[in-house]
Parts: structure tokens; C-alpha cells; sequence
């Protein structure tokens, strides 16, 4: 049975070790510091168990039996005792903490401007002038914004940054209070209707890190997630340029019928995709959606299957979600939908 009990306790503590969420491998100087203090608090937690254990235990192995039969206890070192063990002990240890957390604070300042992009001579491939997270029930998008308002570009529940270079976020919300958390390169800021916050983000190597709302908002909170990809200047500003240009036309004939069932559909109630007669700002912009990782808020891996049934039955897999049902889309229609909106790259 202690076997069993060792054995439970060593898989509880290996399941935190390498988890996508584990703030304590960060992947940015934000997250570096929060990192270090989140160790030092955890080796003065394990401290102050170990030393509760080791007083539990003595105090268990302790000679029973009646009070007679033990020295009468002295009141002034039991007082010492709760003294320095009860108060002054734990008291050191949450000043030492409150004081490093208010140092590791004052290295995030609120950020007004981005900064460290290089801007070419080409405006068209100049970085963003700014980066703004915008949160919504249950999904996230991320608008860069240019001084000229034809070279925006917006990406759903996908950010992607240049690697080795600050990048600022500003963080607002179009209806509840949200929460942006990628821990392995900044900790949780909140989204607060009618303010903008601002954070920095640096991610030292390349990669996609994964992130999500930390903060309830409602039923489907839990899914509502995003990734952040970290690549080159130069594969970033490929995919920005890529990210600019219209929807492609749709070449093979399932595609082009794909293509009618979505005009003549709903869709185009919600959804914009440039280049057509699609203009919604309701759901997200699927001008080039195939390109991305997740669909559903990053709820689903975006292929077919969930494609298809996300389409169909979204309230089935994300109850309350904005996106309706669509059974009436099915059969040849359905694949012919999925085809066209899996051009869009």
C-alpha cells in the first residue's frame, strides 16, 4: 500500500512538470521573472511542509499515556515557541515573498508604444504600428493595425510575433471581462470593458505557445483559447503579407460550389471574407482560415472532421457559443462548404 501511495504521489508531481501551460520553463524575459519568483515561493511552500511533517511526526512517536506521567510543560518556552514559530517565522517568510512580488511587478510597466521592430523602406512590409487583443465570448482575435487602414490585418484565436524582438499587446474586450495568459512568456492581465492595458512579450526562441482566457466569463470559458507563434522577421512579415491578400478564388468546381452555398448561406451574416460579398463582424474573419491552427475559439484542431462539425452542430460541441447550428447544411452541400473555406489560405 506505501508503494501505491508513492507511486500516486510521484505521477500527481510529474503531471506538472511538462504541461503547455508550465510558467516555470519560461520562453521570455516576462515570463523569466515571474518564473523566479514562482520558485522561490515553491521551495519556501515545500520548506514549511517538511518542516509541519517532521513536527507531525514527533509529535505522533511521542510516549502515550496520562498527563501525570509527564514533566509539567513550561509555559515561558511554549510561549517562545509560538512566538517565533507561529508569528515571526511566518511573518519574515510573507514579507521576504510581498516584497520580491512587488519587485517582480515593477519590471512589467504598462507599455504605450511598440518598439524593436525593423521597418523597411517598403511601408507595405513595415511591422504593425501597434497589436491589439481583443476578447470576446469565447474566442480571441488579434487586430494589426497600420497607420494605413488598407494594410490591417486580423487573425482569429492565432498571434503571431516576431522571434527575438519586445512586442506590445494591447489587451481590451468587446463585451465581459476577459484574461490574456500565455504563460510561458508573460503571466495573466485581465481585459476590462472600456480600458486598455498594455503588455510586452519577447519570445527568445521560435515556437507556438499555447495560452487562453484566465479569467471566468462564462459557460464556455475553459474553451477559450489561442496559440502564440514565434518565427523569423522574415517569416513573419511572409505571413503578414500573406495574411493581407484577399481570399483566393476557389479553382476546382467543389470548391466553386462550395464557394455559392456560403454566399447564399447564413454565413455571410457573420463572417467576412475579403475579396467576396461577405462582411460580418460577428464571428471571425475567414479570409484565410485553412492557415490557421485551431478553429472554435482554439477549441478544435482545424481539420475536416471538426470542420465539418463545427459547421453543423457548433452548439452541440460549444453550447452558448454565437455560432448557430447549420443542419440544413449536409451531404454534397456540406463537403462541397468545408472544400471552399479549406482554400482559403
Amino acid at each position: 500500500m506505501t508503494r501505491l501511495y508513492v507511486a500516486i504521489a510521484a505521477g500527481a508531481l510529474a503531471c506538472g512538470c511538462t504541461a503547455p501551460q508550465d510558467f516555470m520553463h519560461p520562453a521570455g524575459p516576462a515570463a523569466g521573472g515571474l518564473a523566479h519568483l514562482g520558485w522561490i515561493a515553491l521551495v519556501c511552500v515545500a520548506v514549511a511542509i517538511v518542516v509541519m511533517w517532521l513536527l507531525l511526526a514527533w509529535v505522533a512517536r511521542r510516549p502515550r499515556g496520562t498527563f501525570a506521567e509527564h514533566a509539567p510543560v513550561d509555559a515561558n518556552g511554549g510561549q517562545r515557541w509560538i512566538v517565533f514559530g507561529g508569528f515571526l517565522i511566518p511573518l519574515a517568510v510573507l514579507v521576504i515573498l510581498f516584497a520580491l512580488t512587488l519587485q517582480t511587478l515593477r519590471a512589467y510597466p504598462m507599455e504605450t508604444a511598440p518598439h524593436g521592430f525593423i521597418c523597411r523602406a517598403d511601408r507595405s512590409t513595415c511591422p504593425p504600428a501597434s497589436i491589439r487583443i481583443v476578447g470576446r465570448q469565447w474566442w480571441f482575435t488579434a487586430q494589426y493595425l497600420f497607420d494605413e487602414r488598407d494594410l490591417d490585418v486580423a487573425a482569429a484565436t492565432e498571434v503571431h510575433i516576431p522571434v527575438h524582438t519586445p512586442v506590445v499587446l494591447e489587451l481590451v474586450t468587446r463585451d465581459v471581462i476577459h484574461s490574456f495568459w500565455v504563460p510561458k512568456l508573460h503571466g495573466k492581465v485581465d481585459l476590462v470593458p472600456g480600458q486598455v492595458n498594455a503588455i510586452e512579450i519577447d519570445a527568445e526562441q521560435p515556437g507556438t505557445y499555447s495560452g487562453e482566457c484566465a479569467e471566468f466569463c462564462g459557460a464556455q470559458h475553459a474553451n477559450m483559447r489561442l496559440v502564440v507563434v514565434a518565427e523569423s522577421n522574415e517569416a513573419f512579415l511572409k505571413w503578414l503579407a500573406a495574411q493581407r491578400m484577399p481570399a483566393a478564388a476557389p479553382q476546382s468546381d467543389e470548391a466553386r460550389r462550395g464557394h455559392d452555398v456560403f454566399m447564399a448561406g447564413p454565413c455571410i451574416l457573420c463572417h467576412t471574407i475579403r475579396g467576396t460579398d461577405a462582411h460580418g463582424d460577428v464571428g471571425p474573419d475567414l479570409t484565410h482560415v485553412a492557415s490557421r491552427q485551431t478553429i472554435a475559439g482554439g477549441m478544435l484542431a482545424n481539420q475536416t472532421a471538426n470542420l465539418e462539425a463545427w459547421v453543423t452542430h457548433a452548439q452541440s460541441l460549444k453550447p452558448g457559443a454565437q455560432m448557430p447550428d447549420l443542419a440544413a447544411f449536409n451531404g454534397r452541400d456540406l463537403r462541397a462548404l468545408v472544400a471552399y473555406l479549406q482554400t482559403l489560405r
